[in-house]
């Protein structure tokens, strides 16, 4: 008989990435670029797309402050119009997404892929969040196997179908998230909770109850061996 295949699902944003801190950096840097007002614009069209979509959207977001841009006062400066537009995109499709991986979170997907197959499984538009991936170098780091969906939970048959294996450990920091995919797989996944972010900052204490395992940060998953893992 073959020996049973595991295969590891790492979530992307304050799993292997600081999100919140790279977002609020990218914050920082717009008001540089447009100003306070301008700056709370897009965020607030950010919301709005997420609100709409049911997902954060960037393209999308940019697409629509662009627009209010060109409604400005100085809208009959075309290279003042054009400028700015080039270097708000520059800037948000360009972020150094790779200076904001959380510590040893390489480390970590090293050490899992000497246990299982490795693959991101991340929610997010189909532009925006593959390009994020490849910018903090997660894309390589496994060899390519990234699944990007509006609602990952929803895509389950089409992972496990790409992906096939006897177990699955999903390694996420959104609790009700492990839940659910716990409801969808069952005894064919061990899920594991990284308390990295305001996600996982909503339990307040100890283990999430729809979690099989939880560390404190990403690099912890180092310290775990094939055994562990098998739970189900």
């Amino acid at each position: 008989m073959p020996e049973p295949r595991l295969t590891f699902l790492l979530d992307v944003d304050n799993t292997l990435l600081d999100n919140d801190r790279a977002k609020a950096d990218l914050a920082a840097s717009l008001v540089d670029l447009l100003g306070q007002h301008a700056a709370g614009r897009f965020w607030e069209l950010y919301e709005v797309v997420r609100t709409e979509q049911g997902m954060v959207n960037v393209p999308l977001t940019l697409a629509r402050f662009e627009a209010e841009v060109g409604l400005t006062a100085d809208a009959n400066d075309d290279a003042v119009r054009r400028g700015r537009r080039f270097a708000v995109a520059d800037l948000v499709m360009s972020f150094p997404y790779a200076d904001y991986l959380f510590p040893n979170a390489l480390a970590a997907v090293a050490h899992l892929r000497e246990l299982g197959r490795v693959a991101i499984l991340s929610d997010g538009d189909p532009t925006f969040q593959p390009s994020k991936i490849w910018r903090a170098g997660l894309d390589a780091a496994v060899d390519g196997a990234v699944l990007v969906f509006d609602h990952k939970e929803a895509h389950l048959d089409e992972v496990v179908a790409a992906f096939p294996a006897d177990h699955y450990v999903l390694v996420e920091d959104k609790p009700d998230l492990l839940t659910s995919v716990r409801g969808s797989l069952g005894t064919r996944v061990t899920t594991i909770l990284v308390r990295q972010g305001r996600y996982a900052a909503t339990v307040p204490f100890g283990s999430w109850e729809g979690a099989d395992l939880t560390l404190d940060r990403i690099g912890d998953l180092r310290d775990l061996q094939l055994a562990d893992f098998w739970l189900g």
